[in-house]
């Protein structure tokens, strides 16, 4: 009897073991590697019979004008039909949607096959080593060869989104546009108020102040029977769109130190990189000098006191309400986008940019803290993917130039429409703005309803006049930048560029940034103001060093010796 039950026992053991053989050979059977069903050499399509292809599930913030199933959008069914790949689509709220990315990733259940937006990097550093998001660089190696190439070409890019511990996590989203966000956008001044106080365009920061108040005193400017003119209008702020209204800061150039700012990459605001080191450059005295400037204009009566003030919208000023009517009422301004903010065109032909004024120790502008590659991780694949080769040789045929342009901006036969000569061109009305159709009502539906809206791609320099047009409602805006002097600025300037932070790096500067950037701002606020500024300079000071400013250019220093040994 004994004999015979341990037979049985063996019998059993046997079989089970066997059960497991045979299980571990089925796993193996549906990886990507080996099924004859999925292509990874780079060509079309992906998955030869969609029928037959494993399920991927995708994770997306839909914005709220969508209304449109992402599955159903024209550029995912297009990108479904040429590649085979069809995505279980599913959809995030943009409403709370960093809450819940959190929640997903600290709890690490039921997470997708990967996320096609929504990851920061700010949550790459903080996950990076909990085994929840899958490392990508081999996948770029192996199967992303459209990609591959453009960190080739662009070193930059492939060391800012390299994380402090080798791996990258994700793809990038680049959106090259002739520098457009690397400098803030045009200062701009009435000329034909300049031609009726009869001065010509400054050259100087001396001639500049002379043509303020010559606006100051030279009566009803606009024509319109009202003192409702300002000189000058700026603003105070610390939530600043691409440094463009805060034109307090292209001044200190010309002071002797640039500052930069720019709440696009807040984190490093007032930081510059100078001989490879990174500097806080609102302790230099060059800002010092540049709030005596800017009190002498207040008291002068100079600035518009809306420069102080919020606007209704976040982070714009609440004189922008004041230059949207039929009349010019503001003599000088920074504005992003001149098209969009001005927009009866009669007032916005009479703006001209000023070039670059000298000053005592140098000139005026600077360049923003900001990247291109405007996020490292755009997609990123989470440990539960079965099959991350499909998702990489997908995302890099979102490399492709045409499929990138349509991405980013809107589907052909929504935005774009193809020309005799092959290249994508803006569906523009007579008054050069996107045709529109029922039902959508603006280009931001037209777009987020035929394009997921970005996802992982590049759109380079090169594609201009040889894949598409340039982007329509941005003409303005970079020739203006360029008539402030954009190219001299970014040959003169090193800004500091997007990277990917350690977790130790990060909560240093969570922690530290808000208090540095509060101090810096009620200060200046408090010069421009009242003055006083020799007496409370070294108060100033002091208090930025007790509130850690060099342990907060210490973390990015460390971060950007790691870029540069990354990038060379």
């Amino acid at each position: 009897m004994k004999k015979s039950v341990v037979l049985v026992l063996i019998t059993l053991l046997t079989i089970l073991l066997c059960a497991g053989c045979g299980g571990a050979k089925k796993e193996t059977a549906v990886s990507a590697l080996d099924d004859s069903n999925i292509n990874l050499d780079g060509s079309m399509p992906i998955i030869k019979d969609p029928s037959k292809a494993p399920k991927i599930t995708m994770a997306i913030v839909a914005p709220p004008q969508r209304v449109v199933p992402s599955g159903k959008l024209a550029l995912i069914e297009k990108l479904a039909q040429i590649t085979g790949v069809v995505f279980d689509w599913q959809e995030i709220p943009s409403d709370g949607a960093t809450e819940k990315l959190n929640l997903m990733l600290a709890s690490g259940a039921d997470l997708p096959d990967a996320f096609w937006n929504g990851i920061s990097g700010v949550m790459v550093a903080q996950y990076m080593d909990q085994d929840v998001l899958l490392p990508t660089e081999d996948l770029v190696e192996k199967y992303m060869p459209r990609l591959r190439a453009v960190y080739e070409q662009h070193p930059e890019y492939k060391a800012g989104a390299t994380a402090p511990n080798g791996h990258m996590y994700g793809f990038p989203y680049i959106e090259e546009m002739k520098g457009l966000v690397l400098t803030p956008g045009p200062f701009i001044i009435n000329s034909t108020w300049l031609e009726k106080v009869g001065k010509k365009m400054p050259a100087t920061v001396d001639e500049f102040t002379d043509v303020l108040r010559a606006f100051r005193d030279g009566g009803d400017l606009n024509g319109n029977g009202r003192a409702d003119e300002s000189p000058y209008a700026l603003y105070f702020s610390n939530k600043d769109t691409f440094g463009s209204y805060g034109t307090f800061h292209q001044f200190t150039g010309a002071f002797g130190q640039a500052d930069s700012y720019c709440n696009g990459y807040y984190i490093a605001d007032h930081m510059r990189v100078i001989n490879d080191r990174i500097v806080f450059t609102a302790m230099d005295t060059a800002y010092r000098d540049t709030a005596k400037y800017f009190n002498m204009l207040k008291n002068e009566n100079l600035l518009d006191i809306d420069s102080f003030s919020p606007g209704p919208s976040p982070g714009s000023p609440l004189w922008t309400n004041k230059i949207r009517g039929s009349e010019a009422v503001i003599g000088v301004m920074g504005l992003w986008a001149p098209a969009n903010e001005l927009p009866d065109p009669r007032v916005r032909r009479e703006y001209t940019a000023i070039p670059r004024l000298t000053g005592p120790k140098g000139k005026t502008g600077f360049a923003l803290n900001f990247s291109e590659m405007q996020d490292t991780s755009m997609v990123a694949i989470t440990s539960s993917c079965k099959y991350p080769e499909i998702i990489a040789a997908f995302v890099d045929y979102c490399f492709e130039p045409e499929i990138s342009i349509t991405l980013n901006w809107g589907a052909e036969g929504y935005i774009y429409e193809k020309g005799a000569d092959g290249m994508l061109h803006f569906r523009l009305d007579d008054e050069n703005n996107i045709k529109l159709f029922e039902p959508y009502k603006n280009f931001d539906e037209l777009r987020n309803n035929s394009t997921p809206t970005r996802g992982s791609l590049a759109v380079l320099d090169e594609y201009y006049g040889t894949v598409a047009d340039y982007t329509w409602d941005a003409e303005d805006l970079l020739e203006g930048q360029i008539a402030s002097g954009k190219y001299d600025i970014l040959a003169e300037y090193t800004p500091i560029p997007k990277m990917l932070l350690s977790s130790d790096e990060q909560t240093r500067i969570s922690r530290i940034q808000p208090t540095i950037s509060d101090i810096v701002q009620r200060y200046t606020t408090q010069w421009v103001l009242d003055g006083n500024i020799d007496a409370t300079w070294d108060a100033y000071l002091a208090e930025l060093n007790a509130s850690g400013v060099h342990d907060l250019t210490a973390a990015f220093q460390q971060a950007y010796d790691r870029f540069l040994k990354a990038k060379n």
